[in-house]
């Protein structure tokens, strides 16, 4: 067993088990707290390696929590993580002033969410099995609608060819067809996480176009992606939970 530990801190037991799934092939012991008291003794009791935080705790906020643990010379080395609803929970410049390290806005996918706990943990698994596909992908940008090519899809995200100049609007919804697996249009919500466009491009082993992380995908969606990654072996472990939005128009 690793001597690294990761903790855990959400009252709702739902986003505490989607944060443990994103977190399953990291090397590191799990631990979970549901208030910020609770997260204090933990943090006190077993000096977690790194620290992912809601701010809408009940008691304690995340805020307080993460104000007490950098004012503490002993603790104020951990890193934190804050996550949050802008609006509901705090606004982006309350959550900065926390000293935290890093944070996260909701809906976040999963690359999102160990992207930035690799940043500040080492061990903390990225990579996800990625599966060559090639099919025609729709997708609003901005206000804009455009059509690109899939390359590659994960359960997490896809590689989409476009050799369309991008705005920097990184929000997207998009949808496409996996017509061996059914004729039901895919249709998701996601954030463009790169971008692979210009001279020089960042890969030149991929074509034109840019990395996109699900953010939001409905339940026959997901289905049908997962059920295309089991066909073509790119499907480990369990399935992740799924959230479920409106149609794309």
């Amino acid at each position: 067993m690793s001597d690294l530990k990761v903790l855990v801190v959400d009252d709702v037991d739902f986003f505490r088990d989607i944060m443990a799934r994103y977190l399953r092939r990291t090397p590191a012991e799990l631990l979970f707290a549901a208030s910020g008291e609770e997260a204090l003794e933990v943090v006190r009791r077993e000096r977690p390696n790194l620290v992912y935080m809601d701010v809408g705790l009940p008691g304690m906020s995340g805020i307080n929590c993460c104000q007490e643990m950098k004012g503490d010379p002993n603790l104020g080395e951990i890193p934190v993580v804050m996550i949050f609803t802008p609006g509901r929970d705090a606004d982006q410049a309350e959550v900065v002033a926390s000293g935290c390290d890093g944070y996260l806005l909701k809906p976040f996918g999963r690359e999102d969410f160990l992207n930035l706990g690799h940043k500040f943990l080492f061990p903390v698994e990225r990579r996800e099995p990625r599966v060559s596909c090639q099919m025609t992908v729709d997708f609003t940008l901005a206000g804009k609608v455009f059509r690109g090519r899939g390359y590659d899809l994960s359960r997490s995200g896809m590689y989409i060819e476009c050799r369309d100049e991008l705005p920097p609007e990184n929000q997207v919804r998009l949808q496409f067809l996996l017509p061996t697996i059914s004729s039901t249009m895919v249709r998701a919500h996601g954030r463009i996480t790169w971008v692979n466009q210009g001279f020089p491009r960042k890969n030149l082993k991929l074509p034109q176009g840019f990395g996109l992380s699900f953010t939001l995908i409905g339940k026959e969606s997901n289905e049908i992606v997962l059920e295309f990654l089991k066909e073509h072996g790119g499907l480990v472990d369990d399935v992740e939970p799924f959230e479920e939005f409106p149609d794309v128009e």
